[in-house]
């Protein structure tokens, strides 16, 4: 995971556009400022991207796709709806494409009521990444 395009950035905010080489998610990065005076470009390695919501994040069971999907909503500006699959209960992470996505700040003890391998839908207000500098 990387930075594919910078969209904003301010000595204590920035949102940038991540990709999986094939896949984008829009995502505001708290990790600023940047050690060593550095400014973030694309190209940068994304370390880590946590599902934030603001109340409660939406998680279920998806039987009816077995197919990954990132459908950006129109409702709200970084609210998603992502198809994936649960790849560790216990971390709280799921994978959807090739982005490893933490549910933690919801879960952060684990993930109850699925198991490793289950496909789910998530709803999240909006991603938050870390770079890895």
């Amino acid at each position: 995971m990387k930075i594919s395009k910078v969209n904003e950035y301010s000595y204590s905010y920035a949102e940038y556009q991540i990709t999986d080489g094939n896949n984008e998610l829009r995502c505001v990065c708290n990790s600023v400022p940047l050690p060593y005076g550095l400014e973030p470009k694309a190209g940068m390695p994304v370390k880590k991207v946590y599902a934030f919501s603001y109340v409660e994040l939406f998680i279920q069971k998806e039987t009816q796709s077995s197919a990954d999907a990132i459908i950006k909503t129109e409702e709200f500006g970084f609210q998603y709806k992502i198809i994936g699959t649960v790849l560790d209960i216990k971390l709280s992470l799921i994978k959807v494409f090739d982005f490893v996505i933490s549910l933690e700040y919801s879960y952060p003890n684990g993930i109850d009521g699925f198991e490793d391998g289950d496909k789910v839908l998530v709803i999240v207000d909006r991603f938050d990444c870390e770079l890895n500098v």
